[in-house]
């Protein structure tokens, strides 16, 4: 089970955007802000280096628009938030979620965590404690498969060393890991060893 980063800044050039498929190039060029774009391109990119993706064929997607790997054998998701993009890759479902560490709204906290995880929140009482929840409550979300359908009141994920929420049916197995202001979390189904972070540079996606 791995986990790979690339920052976005030396993409802001759209170097290596002939290297991705067809329909991320459409994705990339219908995007306004250059960030975008190369958060876009710098996915694209990871995806192709890592899981081998360089035809849209190669990928087929689930009712909620989750994308799999047609040929099966490796589960795959990507998140992305201010300078950086991960790709997680694993042998079971897999969901990861970045956030950049910014001033939260208690209102967000309201709608979206349960009472316990409002109370633990009060306790930790700080933005680290809120994006342990929110990252966990996203990748869980992004590795179901059921995203948004899936109310992130529903279930809880109050960070516990030996914390694997049961959710949709399944044990989630989670960690989370600080990354220069942004922090990480991953959800997969299976116990298997969670690796560190694999950083991957302009040179290395561009192979």
């Amino acid at each position: 089970m791995n986990l790979f980063i690339s920052g976005i800044q030396p993409f802001m050039g759209l170097d290596g955007i002939a290297l991705v498929t067809q329909a991320r190039r459409a994705r990339i060029q219908a995007y306004l802000r250059m960030e975008d774009k190369a958060r876009c391109l710098a996915a694209g990119l990871l995806l192709r280096r890592v899981c081998g993706v360089t035809d849209d064929h190669q990928l087929i997607y689930g009712t909620n628009g989750k994308p799999y790997l047609k040929d099966g054998g490796m589960f795959f998701n990507i998140s992305h938030s201010g300078d950086y993009v991960v790709l997680a890759v694993s042998g079971g479902e897999i969901g990861v979620d970045i956030e950049k560490a910014a001033p939260y709204s208690d209102s967000v906290s309201a709608r979206c965590f349960t009472a316990d995880e409002r109370e633990w929140l009060r306790r930790e009482g700080s933005g680290e404690a809120f994006y342990r929840l929110w990252t966990a409550k996203e990748s869980i979300m992004k590795g179901s498969g059921l995203g948004l359908s899936l109310c992130p009141k529903k279930f809880s994920v109050i960070p516990m060393e030996s914390s694997a929420p049961c959710v949709a049916g399944k044990l989630w197995f989670l960690d989370w890991l600080n990354y220069d202001e942004h922090i990480i979390c991953r959800a997969a189904t299976g116990g298997a060893e969670k690796k560190g972070l694999v950083e991957m540079t302009l040179e290395d996606l561009l192979e």
